[in-house]
Parts: structure tokens; C-alpha cells; sequence
């Protein structure tokens, strides 16, 4: 993140993104580090986690640092998903909302884990094609430059 803020040539701003695991690692990244701008989680499994799935690898479950995340989040997800389920993406929504946390999720009908990828069975075009545009949608208001006068 400091490197990339060094460079002449980017907004100063840094976001981090994630699909899947990557997503989870997202959002961990947004809430233990500060100073990202925001954070983009499309289908991250296992924020949410019951106390039985915790374990000497997954010891705390990453919706538990929820008070701390520091930037906006976008979340993407299907509604056809098992991990994260809708009902764990409601506890992650009221968790947000909870702490106060500035945040937009959307849920995809007709879509499961992993709809983006083209290559695959899961893939839904239609729902992609949105996903990508309410990503690049964010990332503009939460990266971009400010304008001149600002």
C-alpha cells in the first residue's frame, strides 16, 4: 500500500480486492490494516464463521473485525452461494450496519459462487457484466483523484 501511494502517477489512494478466499483476505486486509480507501468483496467465503469452524488457522472470524475496517466496502454475491450463504451475508450486512460502516451489497438472483468466472459452469454473463460495472462504479468514487478545487 505505501509503495503503491509513492508512485507519481497514481490518485495517492489504494484499494484492495479479492474474489473467493481472496475476498475473505480482502477484508481482512481493510480491517487489520489501516489506510486503504476501499475494499472489494465479491463472494468472500468465511467471513462469517460459527464457533465451530474456528480453529488454531482460523482462530478469529474475520466478521469479528468488523468495528475496524476503515474504508468503504463493496460486496458482490449469489443468491444461488453456499459460502458465503445469503443468511451469512445478512449477519455481515448487520454487522456493517452495526458499527456503521459505509457499505453497498448486492446480492445476484440466478448466480453462485463465483459468477465472474467466464471459464466456468458458475459463470452468468448478465450478472457479471453488472458486477464489473458497479466495481468500476466504486473503485471511481472511492480512488479517483479528487478534482481540481476540491
Amino acid at each position: 500500500m505505501q509503495y503503491l501511494r509513492s508512485l507519481p502517477y497514481i490518485s495517492g489512494k489504494v484499494g484492495v480486492f479479492g474474489t473467493c478466499s481472496g475476498g475473505r483476505q480482502a477484508y481482512l486486509a481493510a480491517c487489520r490494516v489501516e489506510g486503504f480507501d476501499a475494499v472489494v468483496d465479491c463472494w468472500g467465503g468465511n467471513v462469517v464463521m460459527p464457533p465451530e469452524a474456528l480453529s488454531p488457522n482460523f482462530p478469529v472470524a474475520p466478521i469479528d473485525y468488523t468495528s475496524e475496517l476503515s474504508c468503504p466496502i463493496l460486496g458482490l454475491f449469489g443468491e444461488e452461494d453456499t459460502s458465503p450463504s445469503p443468511e451469512q451475508v445478512a449477519q455481515h450486512e448487520a454487522e456493517l450496519k452495526k458499527h456503521e460502516k459505509i457499505y453497498d451489497f448486492h446480492m445476484y438472483p440466478g448466480a453462485g459462487h463465483g459468477f465472474f468466472y467466464y471459464h466456468r459452469p458458475n459463470y452468468r454473463q448478465q450478472q457479471a457484466v453488472d458486477g464489473w460495472g458497479k466495481i468500476f462504479t466504486f473503485l471511481e468514487r472511492y480512488l479517483a483523484s479528487p478534482a481540481q478545487g476540491d
